[in-house]
């Protein structure tokens, strides 16, 4: 069997040169004793140079109040809008209500009897558009389905001594409004 040369070494020789001693590290210096005096101006120096950026107890005060003003500014903002949205909603009520009345007195004013103006009202309310305002829908209206209270005159009945009339005009109108019934 062939064997192929692969650069691998299967076996390790000897170390070819050894290895020196590690030169010995440098000694450890004794360890640095401060007194409280010393390690105080360290800390407070360390201490200043942290806090340099920082606001003061003053300015930190100065700032909490502005942020409670902001808040209640806002809190005042927002009551504010809460207000107008409940007076428009209040407004658009009592328009509601001045239009309903409106046109209860159009309609009693057109001899609607009192009890059948809500039914009247809605009625004529869904007949009205962009182009046809309250007022002539009513008139449609109540031409086309007069209230039960009005009194209609039967024109086809006889004049003045109870007889028909005999001309071959108004005999014709009779049929006529007698057929409209």
């Amino acid at each position: 069997m062939k064997l192929r040369h692969i650069g691998l070494q299967f076996f390790a020789e000897g170390d070819p040169a050894p290895a020196p001693n590690p030169a010995a590290g440098p000694e450890p210096s004794p360890e640095k004793t401060f007194t409280q005096a010393e390690l105080d101006s360290i800390v407070g120096k360390r201490i200043a140079k942290a806090m340099k950026g920082m606001p003061g107890e003053e300015e930190l005060s100065a700032f909490r109040a502005w942020k409670e003003s902001r808040q209640s500014e806002r809190e005042k903002q927002e009551q504010r809008e809460r207000e107008l949205s409940e007076s428009r909603a209040a407004l658009a009520e009592v328009q509601a209500k001045v239009e309903q009345f409106e046109r209860e007195k159009l309609l009693l004013g057109k001899g609607v009897p009192a009890e059948d103006v809500d039914y009247y009202a809605f009625k004529i309310g869904k007949l009205v558009t962009d182009t046809v305002d309250f007022q002539k829908a009513a008139e449609t209206y109540l031409k086309d389905n007069p209230p039960a209270g009005t009194v209609q005159v039967d024109l086809s009945a006889p004049l003045g001594g109870g007889q028909p009339a005999k001309n071959a005009n108004e005999t014709m109108n009779s049929l006529i409004r007698g057929a409209r019934k």
